[in-house]
């Protein structure tokens, strides 16, 4: 199985706070996956780090684009940060372009990039690798256990084990999608995903066995998926 695994901000704050013990574990499942014939396109997200430097331009006045700017920056040393525990298996540096990533990925090597264009999510990133690499599957690893009907912190949310694009795009209507501020998945992501009909699961990041969960089909998380599946 082709495989796009987008390993959000959380797993990379979690590593800031508590050490490298987590990213370890990432690493270890990745190459157990891959041994048994799993493909992995790896994007990373830019968590608190990002979030912090945003917070700070904005205060200096920089524009959207140049927030945009610092986080897709916050994202590659994330990247960089998975690329230097995954040794002589990782792609040596994070493509800036997707047709630089394509090429990477040719070599064989698992390639790790963070985001690419102002206004595009790390998300939106995924997603469109997906569809370049024509992925099986995309992982989204999060905060979350996955999509609830209401914001997670509400009470009484209930979370959706199964999804269509078009019911996820009306749940996330109403969140913000700020610069350094994309929550579950966003909508652009989704309309990628949706016309090219490749499947998300998205769970929680605290666990890197969620990975292998995922890729074997149990019922982790929120999968979500076309109409046509």
């Amino acid at each position: 199985m082709r495989v796009t695994l987008l390993i959000g901000g959380y797993v990379f704050d979690r590593v800031a706070q508590e050490g490298t013990e987590l990213i370890t574990e990432y690493v270890r499942t990745i190459l157990e996956a891959n041994k048994k014939g799993h493909e992995f396109a790896i994007v990373a997200g830019g968590g608190k780090l990002a979030r912090d430097y945003i917070g700070i331009a904005r205060s200096l006045g920089a524009s959207k684009s140049v927030l945009d700017d610092i986080g897709i920056l916050c994202t590659r040393l994330n990247a960089y940060l998975l690329i230097s525990a995954l040794g002589d298996k990782a792609y040596p540096h994070p493509p800036s372009n997707y047709r630089d990533y394509l090429s990477a990925f040719l070599s064989g090597k698992i390639v790790v990039c963070g985001g690419m264009s102002p206004g595009q999510s790390t998300d939106a990133v995924a997603a469109l690798i997906s569809e370049y690499l024509h992925s099986d599957l995309m992982i989204k690893m999060t905060s979350a256990e996955g999509v609830y009907d209401r914001h997670p912190k509400e009470t009484g949310a209930k979370l959706i084990p199964k999804i269509t694009y078009s019911h996820a795009r009306k749940i996330i209507s109403e969140y913000s999608y700020d610069p350094g501020t994309y929550e579950l998945i966003d909508p652009i992501a989704l309309k990628i995903l949706e016309r090219s009909n490749i499947p998300c699961r998205i769970v929680h990041g605290k666990d890197p066995k969620n990975i292998l969960k995922a890729i074997e089909g149990r019922n982790i998380g929120t999968l979500v998926y076309g109409e046509s599946r």
